[in-house]
């Protein structure tokens, strides 16, 4: 990978926003949006289409004016300071067009002209631990190998911050690992990566920390672990007897499986423990809940 010397300008967030607003309609875009990511993190931005992850990104690239608000890149203002900010980034966009009668290892080294030096060593590097064949032309690429040589051009620079909207949309398992080690390895370097995905397990497994927003506002900023120690835990118990109805206070029935009962539970175990301890249990389990569960919490 190509070495850089440690920039001052990344003691700053890698991101920061303060009332970002660019609105398409009342429920759509972003709106006074307050955001902050730490530089050396795996972000995660999650939200359904059309809650408005996109037109952040595009934002911070510059590539839309805010309504309002501001938007900053290592303390950088994401318009005015443009110029300097793009050559440090590497971005994947959720859609992208490709020059299909070139191939792969002819577009490769055209896009590394444009790059610091050692940017075609990297992407070629980067190319064998993806398994991508860079000689066929590239209208002869499956959707996944578009989507491995797009991941490519975003990372073969080595830059200091990644903007990644939907990244392993077409990879297989294999792939979609070897995938999510080049990114713990980018964030041992110290580089911030900012990952925008509808995948909650991807992002359970990688992020740091983690943003959730719904119709262009955000809901929760946390990290991965605190989210799930805070909101939600998944409660499960057996009873000895069958019960036609129970009643348990901040406990939202999933299932019932004959005399086991499955909840999402959002109180305090000792409250939680207060409310059981007429039952006739058991067998019981509370565990903190997976990302999945937390995220469509949010939603309903």
């Amino acid at each position: 990978m190509i070495n850089r010397s440690e920039s001052p300008a990344l003691v700053e967030p890698a991101i920061r926003t303060e009332k970002l607003t660019k609105a398409f309609s009342p429920t759509t875009g972003v709106f006074e949006l307050d955001l902050e990511v730490e530089a050396g993190q795996i972000f995660g931005f999650l939200g359904p289409n059309g809650s408005g992850k996109t037109t952040l990104i595009r934002l911070l690239l510059d590539y839309l004016r805010p309504d309002s608000g501001e938007a900053k890149i290592f303390g950088m203002d994401c318009r005015k300071a443009a110029g300097f900010i793009r050559p440090r980034l590497g971005y994947l966009p959720a859609e992208f067009r490709l020059y299909e009668n070139e191939t792969g290892h002819h577009l490769l080294k055209y896009l590394a002209g444009l790059r610091p030096e050692g940017a075609l060593a990297s992407a070629k590097a980067l190319a064998e631990r993806l398994s991508l064949r860079l000689d066929d032309k590239i209208a002869h690429f499956s959707k996944g190998m578009k989507q491995k040589f797009a991941l490519i051009q975003a990372l073969m620079h080595d830059p200091d911050l990644l903007l990644l909207d939907e990244p392993t949309d077409g990879f297989d398992p294999l792939i979609q690992q070897e995938f999510h080690q080049i990114l713990r390895e980018a964030r041992s370097r110290g580089k911030t990566i900012f990952l925008s995905s509808h995948d909650l397990s991807e992002v359970e497994q990688l992020c740091d920390r983690v943003a959730i927003i719904r119709s262009g506002r955000l809901l929760a900023v946390e990290g991965i672990e605190a989210l799930k120690e805070k909101k939600l835990k998944v409660l499960s118990f057996t009873l000895s007897e069958e019960r036609e109805e129970l009643f348990i206070p901040q406990a939202t029935l999933r299932r019932r499986e004959g005399k086991k009962f499955f909840f999402n539970y959002a109180g305090k175990p000792q409250e939680l423990f207060e409310a059981l301890k007429s039952l006739p249990i058991v067998e019981f389990s509370l565990e903190p809940a997976r990302l999945e569960e937390i995220f469509l919490e949010y939603y309903h």
